[in-house]
């Protein structure tokens, strides 16, 4: 009986510390993807100015040049 009540208390800590480590990389992940959408939103912004070149803009939101052409053609 002592070992089962060790063996729950142990898989109740174990499960304790995966949610917490989920949770982190969730929260990681999450800011991460928050934002790679504002920097997107950022070039958007300053494509539709038109007062920027996509070199500029590039540059500015850390996006590559590729990415910012692409904006400009979805524009």
């Amino acid at each position: 009986m002592l070992m089962e009540a060790r063996l729950l208390d142990e898989r109740r800590e174990g499960e304790a510390v995966g949610i917490a480590k989920g949770k982190e990389i969730g929260l990681v992940e999450g800011e991460a993807i928050g934002l790679a959408k504002e920097k997107l939103a950022t070039a958007k912004r300053m494509l539709a100015k038109g007062c920027y070149s996509l070199e500029v803009i590039a540059e500015l939101t850390n996006l590559s040049f590729a990415d910012v052409e692409k904006l400009k053609e979805e524009a």
